[in-house]
């Protein structure tokens, strides 16, 4: 566990209190981030963020998965396909002290379940006005199930944040061969997948959310924390946010409460800040297809 002596905690402190942290930014000031896609050649999707220190690589695999009668939800046959997302987060111990030996067992299981729920329902029926859903093959019968993991690679602070936008980022450069099921003689199905590496199916990601994380340090709270700021941590709310500014999920963390009038600010702020990111991603991957 790192830490972080009294006078750093005061300076950090005093520093949110008059809003010049110790990197020059203000409170609600988030810090320049590079994406790129298609960084792994033989994923069906991959992305890399870079945000100041914090380094990310998020990939994805698909496999088609044949679905039981009992995984069916209800009488109308319909397939909770949140199940079709299979996550794994790996903290490289090369990406900070914190990560070496078992020191990163529990956080890759923690961030592994923040986005199991952050993604939960984007695919769902609901969200495909009553179709069925891009991952769906043969409805009730067959999917594709999305297995995306994801690599920390260096760490200075805002990693949920981080895996949030690279996971998007992945989801949109993911590619889906085409297959048509054929359905033989004794009812069996077979599969023909097109070897034709431009005949594909894209995921529609206009529901995938990305998270804005903000910590409260003292009497105010900042967004995008570094490091040493989360380390002089009192609170922690993580606000899931899509491209409709509709709240996803909302987590809250640290050993102090916060007060409603705390959260609906920091809701309100995280939105538009999410709003803001969501631009720049949607623009900064628009133009890596080109």
């Amino acid at each position: 566990m790192q830490k972080i002596s009294p006078s750093e905690v005061t300076f950090i402190q005093q520093g949110v209190e008059n809003n010049i942290r110790s990197d020059g930014r203000n409170r609600v000031d988030y810090r320049n981030f590079s994406l790129e896609t298609g960084e792994i050649i033989h994923a069906n999707g991959s992305a890399r963020v870079k945000l100041s220190d914090t380094e990310v690589l998020v990939g994805v695999k698909a496999e088609i998965t044949h679905i039981q009668p009992k995984e069916l939800t209800n009488t109308l046959q319909t397939f909770d396909t949140s199940k079709r997302l299979v996550f794994s987060v790996n903290c490289c111990p090369s990406a900070s002290p914190e990560f070496e030996g078992k020191g990163s067992e529990f956080l890759n299981i923690e961030l592994g379940k923040q986005l199991e729920r952050l993604y939960k329902f984007i695919f769902n029926k609901s969200n495909y006005h009553g179709n069925d859903n891009c991952l769906s093959i043969v409805s009730g019968k067959y999917y594709w199930t999305l297995y995306i993991d994801a690599i920390v690679l260096d760490s200075d602070g805002n990693l949920f944040d981080a895996l949030s936008i690279a996971t998007r980022a992945a989801l949109y450069n993911t590619r889906l061969p085409r297959v048509k099921a054929i359905q033989g003689e004794y009812e069996e199905i077979t599969f023909e997948v097109s070897d034709d590496p431009e005949d594909t199916l894209s995921l529609s990601i206009e529901n995938a959310p990305i998270c804005v994380t903000l910590t409260k340090i003292g009497t105010q709270f900042v967004i995008d924390s570094t490091l040493q700021e989360e380390l002089c941590m009192d609170a922690r709310l993580t606000v899931g946010i899509n491209s409709h500014s509709n709240i996803c999920s909302i987590q809250k963390g640290g050993i102090q409460g916060l007060d409603p009038a705390t959260i609906n600010q920091m809701i309100n702020t995280s939105k538009v800040i999410g709003t803001k990111i969501l631009n720049i991603m949607d623009k900064t991957l628009k133009e890596n297809c080109i």
